[in-house]
């Protein structure tokens, strides 16, 4: 079989490719020359995800997976839905805790350091999610176009080439239109983090009226990623992506309810 991905689709990767890289650059540049913003919490932001979902999170889950409790909780899509939920939420958030309280004292008597944090941690995750899958992505189909699908099997067998012809077909065969898709759940999600990141805030600059909301802030993290797995094995990619936006508009307008009422009060 000769498989060939159309210049539809390369044309729509490298779109998203872009965007995903230029987005998060777009709103440091606003925020720090239109807003005059210190572009350090952006910079601590971007770390906090790298390490606590990169690196802390994956090994987590690396050695929960591989445990009894772990072939139970992949073998069901509510537990494992849940489970996922809930360690998103708990090492990103406290990420974010810990940055503000330890790395960001200094930062805490502008409120907007808020969104600077949120685009760090946010434009992070766009970034190594989606424009570095992009970038492999567009690697592997410049290959698979130019040398075929034997330059990638190649020495590969077993579990490793059943992968490798997996990632082939699904490139392959996926509309241009659901790769475009990818970006818009990615801006969704830059808004819920920079949301999320609006009630850490406050949580940390008055822990004794605002404590709560670090838990109220795991806990929508839980939620938007318990409902994103669920949906995605249940609906369409468009209606994933709808139910995602409705969840980042209703975090959006409750931190905003937070940030008002915190503007009231100061």
């Amino acid at each position: 079989m000769e498989y060939r991905v159309s210049g539809m689709t390369i044309a729509v990767i490298v779109l998203v490719m872009i965007l995903s890289a230029a987005i998060p650059v777009g709103l440091f540049l606003y925020l720090n020359r239109k807003l005059k913003l210190s572009g350090r919490p952006f910079f601590i932001g971007w770390l906090a995800f790298l390490v606590s979902a990169m690196v802390l999170e994956r090994l987590f889950h690396m050695l929960v997976l591989s445990t009894p409790i772990g072939n139970a909780l992949q073998n069901n899509l509510f537990l494992y839905a849940v489970y996922g939920g809930v360690v998103a939420g708990l090492f990103e958030e406290l990420a974010r805790y810990f940055s503000f309280s330890k790395f960001l004292k200094g930062h805490l008597d502008d409120d907007r350091t808020a969104w600077m944090y949120g685009a760090g941690h946010g434009g992070s995750e766009m970034f190594n999610l989606l424009a570095v899958t992009m970038a492999n992505n567009l690697v592997l189909i410049l290959t698979l176009n130019s040398q075929g699908a034997e330059a990638l099997t190649a020495g590969a067998s077993g579990e490793a080439l059943t992968q490798i012809t997996a990632v082939i077909n699904q490139l392959c065969t996926t509309s241009p239109w659901v790769f475009l898709l990818s970006i818009a759940e990615r801006i969704f999600a830059l808004v819920i983090q920079i949301a999320l990141s609006v009630l850490v805030f406050y949580s940390v600059k008055y822990p004794k009226k605002d404590r709560k909301l670090l838990l109220l802030a795991v806990e929508l993290h839980a939620l938007v990623d318990f409902v994103a797995v669920i949906a995605a094995q249940m609906f369409p990619a468009i209606v994933t992506e709808l139910i995602i936006g409705l969840m980042a508009a209703f975090t959006a307008w409750f931190a905003k309810r937070v940030w008002d009422s915190n503007q009231q009060a100061e």
